[in-house]
């Protein structure tokens, strides 16, 4: 059998633990663009909403109405973020005054 030999031991183990960070970073990367994706289909959906219908109170049944009919790992990534008012607010697309959301100018 192939066996390392031992002064390549600490090398070959240096090795593999790069080799796994570089993997899980580029795995992370993966999931990160993905839910990069996610958010920016899910942030032009609601601007198209607004552009169609003008500013319009958060619980509105059109926005909810809509927000209930997204695939269930769409909701649990508006969830995970505080719901769909936290979710929208923190993109620079939307502004809230008095309740209502809006597209900013």
């Amino acid at each position: 059998p192939f066996v390392i030999p031992e002064y390549l031991r600490g090398q070959l183990e240096e090795f593999e633990a790069l080799r796994d960070i570089s993997n899980n970073n580029s795995y992370q990367r993966l999931l990160d663009n993905n839910l990069d994706q996610t958010y920016e289909s899910l942030y032009e959906y609601f601007s198209q909403i607004l552009e169609e219908h003008g500013p319009m109170e958060i619980n509105n049944k059109l926005l909810v109405g809509e927000y209930e009919h997204f695939p269930e790992e769409a909701r649990k990534i508006v969830e995970d973020e505080g719901g769909l008012k936290s979710f929208l607010l923190k993109s620079l697309r939307f502004s809230m005054v008095d309740n209502l959301i809006s597209l900013r100018e």
